[in-house]
């Protein structure tokens, strides 16, 4: 039996000297290694042509299929920060009209729709890191995307754009929900008035009539109001490097293993999972976040968090009327039940850690 793309790419990152390669040794050791896995023959060079010349110019690898250019292929040495080296690949495929390519240092694999509108960033689809994702993970998105068989029948580029396509359609609804919210607190629609009456009403036992409660939303207008740029709801949260201010709340970390505080009342502020850390404000964040953490390293395997759960109640479901208040978790087209406590969804992450063998400890929460 031949080698596979996951065995390959557990081998290489076993080797401690991958960064060490030069151009030549990423080019030759990594990414022919790992096209010839793909289905391409690396021997053929009207099939992976190298040093192909675009004007006075070359790319380091053009993929052809009968001829015709399918991906352009831009290597530098895993020591070198890929940043700064979109802009030339990219011209070389608007000039040539090549629908896809990627820039790599061996270590990192960014891939492009070129000719899409957009800044460079929005034209990157996909980002294939040997590092840090699980080679089952790696080996997926290489056959669905750069293995010849699917850029032979442009099934990889049709993906691609569904996936940025994809993207584009939460970003909207994401912004327009923000401005529906900032409308209906504008003008009280009659449910939103009735709700917090309802609630008062069971809090207190008295029920407030609505002009107060018109004129509470109004008094609270300027706080109620969500302003600057909305985020997408299920993406991973941005990194961050924790700075110390004399100025910042008192905080607390926990790490999983250890004896588990109250989280009731508690505000998270940030949440790490094997050293990759994440800024965040809700709970409900962090149970999303440490997903797409569990996700990006499980690839297919993430289905498995259908078998986790409750007394009663499925915690995962494909059927979001399965869950009392579902949230699409749009990576893996799964919904997880977001009506829960603080602590209820520490309990959860820990179980969801525990289903996927993944250490306890390599979870720590800091909150506030």
């Amino acid at each position: 039996m031949g080698e596979t793309v996951a065995q390959a790419v557990s081998t290489l990152t076993a080797n401690t000297s991958l960064r060490g390669l030069d151009e030549a040794g990423a080019k030759q050791g990594v990414v022919l290694r790992l096209l010839s896995l793909v289905g391409w023959n690396a021997f053929d060079i009207s099939e992976i042509v190298p040093e192909y010349t675009v004007e006075s110019r070359r790319v380091d690898y053009a993929l052809k299929i009968e001829s015709i250019n399918k991906v352009f292929i831009e290597v530098k040495r895993p020591s070198e920060d890929l940043e700064g080296h979109q802009e030339q690949l990219l011209d070389y495929c608007f000039k040539q009209g090549v629908r896809l390519a990627v820039l790599t240092n061996g270590r990192t694999w960014w891939l492009y729709l070129p000719l899409r509108e957009g800044s460079w960033e929005q034209r990157r689809f996909l980002t294939i890191d040997l590092e840090s994702q699980e080679p089952q993970v790696v080996e997926s998105r290489l056959l669905q995307f750069l293995s010849r068989e699917s850029v032979a029948s442009d099934s990889a580029t049709a993906a691609a754009e569904e996936l940025i396509a994809s993207r584009e359609r939460i970003e909207t609804m994401t912004a327009t929900v923000t401005q529906a919210w900032n409308e209906i607190i504008q003008t009280p629609d009659d449910l939103l008035v009735d709700l917090i009456s309802e609630v008062t009403e069971r809090l207190c036992g008295f029920k407030p009539e609505s002009v107060l409660v018109a004129r509470f939303l109004a008094q609270h207008l300027l706080a109620l109001r969500i302003t600057g740029a909305a985020t997408t709801p299920d993406q991973p949260l941005p990194h961050v490097q924790p700075s110390p201010s004399p100025h910042s709340e008192p905080s607390t970390s926990w790490r999983g293993g250890d004896s588990k505080p109250p989280f009731t009342g508690t505000r998270p502020t940030s949440v790490s999972l094997y050293g990759q850390s994440r800024a965040t404000e809700t709970w409900i964040e962090v149970l999303v976040g440490v997903c797409n953490s569990v996700y990006e390293r499980s690839g297919d395997d993430f289905t498995k968090v259908l078998e986790i759960r409750g007394r009663r109640r499925p915690y995962f479901s494909v059927n979001g009327n399965e869950l009392r208040q579902p949230r699409l978790l749009a990576f893996a087209r799964i919904y997880v039940e977001s009506n829960l406590s603080a602590n209820a969804i520490v309990s959860l992450r820990e179980r969801l850690l525990a289903h996927f063998r993944m250490q306890s400890n390599a979870l720590a929460i800091t909150t506030a």
